[in-house]
């Protein structure tokens, strides 16, 4: 009898092509996947709730496959960890009923984008934060974010060439916080279009660096047009922090 495990997955995305499984290069489905023949000998397809770029790292992504293999729930994580390189680690496991999808039933999506403000980079974060030298104005970007709550078609935050059937998009969550010289950029949604976030970051740090006035992501938004929007934030500030279901 086939069984549906779900996961819970952490992992760096430095150095990898992205979630998806591509011809040639290393990406996260495909080191779980090849550590699941591993562990089971099953060729098996891993199924994510979110298609991060290449560069960008996840805190709490989930994905589910099926196996006939009778492992223990609880053996899953560290049977699957020994054969994963150390970028990339299972946290929990769980078997679920065989309807679960880990795409199709997410019901929200939260992901945060972490800046760096202050004069010198990091010796430590470059890979994980963004660099930004120039003084942030949190208000004027909060005051942006605020715009973008709500039901609204994103198509102005979308990567040109998608085709999404939809760019509609229900934001629950758009905010700015600071510690220090970390300004974290938190992001909640019923689903997100491809670079949404990217391009959304991209046009609030121009508002928080005064080349943009607050009202100017409302105005883009309201556009729907994409030239006006970015530009797009580099991938390795980003991650995917959880998904609810």
């Amino acid at each position: 009898m086939s069984r549906n495990i779900k996961l819970i997955i952490e992992y760096d995305g430095t150095g990898y092509a992205g979630w998806q499984r591509l011809r040639g290069r290393p990406s996260i489905q495909g080191e779980i996947e090849r550590a699941i023949l591993a562990v089971t000998k099953e060729r098996v397809t891993v199924i994510g709730a979110g298609r991060t770029d290449a560069g960008v790292h996840a805190l709490g992504q989930v994905a589910n496959f099926s196996t006939t293999h009778r492992i223990a729930v609880d053996r899953i994580p560290g049977a699957l960890n020994h054969h994963l390189p150390p970028a990339i680690r299972i946290l929990e496991a769980a078997e679920v009923p065989v309807t679960f999808h880990a795409r199709y039933d997410a019901r929200r999506r939260v992901y945060r984008y972490a800046v760096l403000n202050r004069p010198a980079p990091s010796a430590i974060l470059r890979h994980h934060a963004v660099h930004v030298p120039r003084p942030l104005d949190e208000q004027a970007m909060a005051q942006a974010l605020a715009r973008l709550i709500g039901t609204h078609p994103f198509t102005a935050f979308r990567a040109t060439g998608s085709a999404e059937r939809t760019t509609l998009c229900t934001m629950h969550q758009a905010q700015v916080a600071r510690s220090g010289p970390m300004v974290l950029f938190t992001f909640e949604a019923d689903r997100f279009l491809r670079h949404m976030v990217r391009l959304i970051v991209g046009t609030v740090l121009r508002v928080g660096e005064g080349k943009l006035p607050p009202d100017a992501l409302a105005a883009i938004l309201a556009a729907e047009d994409n030239s006006r929007a970015g530009p797009r934030a580099p991938a390795h500030g980003l991650f995917l922090v959880r998904v609810t279901y």
